[in-house]
This record gives C-alpha cells, sequence and structure tokens, in this order.
C-alpha cells in the first residue's frame, strides 16, 4: 500500500513539473543557508531525505506514476550538490540496493521494517564518521500483529504480521518538554495527533562517540521502538531529538552541539519550512490546548 495524497499533491510532486521545480529550489536555499549557518558555528551537519515507499518498489504500485525514475529526493541532492556541496546523506541507495531481500517497508503503512531503520542508521553514522553500536544489531525480534496508519484508512481496516525488533538500550532520557509530558500521562483531552513539537533529550554514558547531537525531524526518528533517536543513542553520548521541519536556531546555539542532523520524508518536502520556531515554547502551547476541554466539549458535559 502506498501514500499518494488526499488530492493527488504527492502524485503532482513527484513529477518534473514546474510547482515540484519551484519548491526544490526553494529547499536548495534553504539548506544553504542552514550549512553556512552552522558552519560558522563549527558546527557539523547532514541532511538527510527518506525515501517514499514509492521510489524504493515503483515496481509494485501496479500503476503509471511520474517520477519514479528519478525522485524528488534525488533531485534535490543533485540541486544541492550544485549549489552550495552541503553534505547529504543518501538513504536511497542503500535501501533499493536492500530492497529485494526482507523488506525494508511495511505493506500497510509508510514507514520502514525495523531492516529498513538499521539501514538508515548505518547510513547516517558512515556520513558522520561515527562507529555503529554493534549491540544495536544483535537484538531480539518476535512476530507481532498491528493496524498500521494505511492499513486502518480501510473499511474494514487491514492489519500487518511484521517483525518487532528491540536491543538493549544503554542511553537513558533526561529530559522531555511539556508536550511529551502532557501526550505520556495521559491528560489530553485530544491524544491523536500530539507529536510536532515534541523534544526529548537522551544521555549514553557508555557511548563509543562522545559528541553531542541535535536531530530534527519527523515520525522517522522518534522513539519508542526501533526509531533512529533511540539507535543514534547507543553512539552518540547525547542526542537531542525534536519532531520538527523547521531547525530552532535559539536551540541549536544553546546547545552548541557538535553535530545536527536534519531528516524529512520524502513526501514532505512539498512544504518548505521557515526555520521560525521556538520549540519549548510550541511544545508547552499545545499542551495546554491538549488539556483544556473545547467550548462544545464544556457544552456537552454540561449537558450531562
Amino acid at each position: 500500500m502506498y501514500w499518494v495524497g488526499r488530492a493527488g499533491e504527492v502524485e503532482a510532486f513527484y513529477g518534473d513539473t514546474a510547482t515540484s521545480r519551484r519548491i526544490l529550489r526553494r529547499w536548495t536555499r534553504l539548506i544553504g543557508q542552514r550549512a553556512r549557518r552552522l558552519d560558522a558555528l563549527g558546527i557539523r551537519h547532514v541532511h538527510t531525505v527518506v525515501p517514499d515507499k514509492l521510489a524504493i518498489y515503483p515496481d509494485l504500485l501496479g500503476r503509471p506514476f511520474p517520477g519514479l525514475d528519478d525522485p524528488p529526493g534525488v533531485r534535490l541532492a543533485r540541486s544541492v550538490a550544485v549549489d552550495s556541496g552541503a553534505p547529504m546523506a543518501d538513504l536511497q541507495t542503500p535501501l533499493v540496493a536492500a530492497r529485494d531481500g526482507e523488506p525494508v517497508y511495511l505493506r500497510t503503512d509508510t514507514h520502514w521494517t525495523y531492516r529498513g531503520y538499521l539501514i538508515a542508521y548505518r547510513a547516517l553514522c558512515e556520513a558522520l564518521n561515527a562507529p555503529v553500536a554493534d549491540h544495536v544489531f544483535a537484538g531480539t525480534s518476535t512476530r507481532e500483529t498491528f493496524t498500521f496508519d494505511l492499513g486502518e484508512k480501510l473499511v474494514p481496516p487491514v492489519d500487518e504480521a511484521y517483525v518487532a525488533y528491540d536491543f538493549p538500550r544503554r542511553a537513558e532520557r533526561i529530559d522531555a518538554n511539556a508536550l511529551v509530558e502532557v501526550r505520556e500521562s495521559g491528560r489530553a483531552v485530544r491524544p491523536r495527533g500530539l507529536f510536532v513539537g515534541s523534544r526529548v533529550v537522551l544521555q549514553n554514558k557508555t557511548a563509543p562517540d562522545p559528541r553531542r547531537v541535535i536531530l530534527f525531524g519527523d515520525s522517522y526518528i522518534y522513539s519508542p521502538g526501533a526509531r533512529l533517536t533511540a539507535m543514534l543513542a547507543e553512539t552518540f553520548h547525547e542526542v537531542h531529538a525534536i519532531w520538527s521541519a523547521n531547525i530552532d536556531w535559539r536551540y541549536v546555539e544553546a546547545v552548541r552541539p557538535d553535530v545536527v542532523i536534519f531528516e524529512i520524508a520524502e513526501r514532505f518536502l512539498r512544504q518548505v519550512p521557515n526555520d521560525r520556531i521556538h520549540i519549548d515554547r510550541f511544545a508547552a502551547a499545545r499542551a495546554r490546548r491538549a488539556v483544556r476541554p473545547t467550548l462544545r466539549e464544556q457544552i456537552r458535559r454540561w449537558l450531562r
């Protein structure tokens, strides 16, 4: 199963159209600006685009689709190389190379299988000259069944048997912002979707790499389970994981990490961020709204 958008917006973006060229030019400028600012701060950096399942398994789609031979993430990497040479980690190549073995994407979801996460983890470590933690690759697996995001959109919903993977965790969470705390507390009136703006900090006193990392990204980076945050925290001494497409420059300048990693899913490239965010202020506002009933909900309570 593939996600192509509610109104064909992914299909319109994938093709080499005037709109997609304009959007990718804006991304190219943004990445160049970010690279120059991080260089000035003495911070190593890398951007990476998570390919859509369309780009890895185009032959299983079953119908024509534009741009599958040259997807947006690949075009962006070429453009950045010409414009600024800012470092970008290539996930497309290793995922394509691995696709004919054990699956690297779930059938009924947009996300990777645990094998896909391991491939991405290794690629990012290689891009940053960091050692992989051997115990991440020596985890345990069980067979489980779950109704994933795409499967639950069907009527009736379709579940999927998948391999659940875990590994020994040496990193510990030492901080989380208000949005994470509200989501985990169960106090939210509307608990769904309380992810954008989340921030956690993991520390690993036995990490093989002493550097501190800030990781900006989306659902591919986040704990729990076989997510990039958890894997990278087994390599680096400290990982700050922030669910945001915007870089919070105040936060970067306050923490002064050794490395900044930016990850984004290919389908989300359609929206170009402006990097104007104060992540903890944004999270606190969302957390307050999440525990406050709407007027309609208050009226329903009164009527009861």
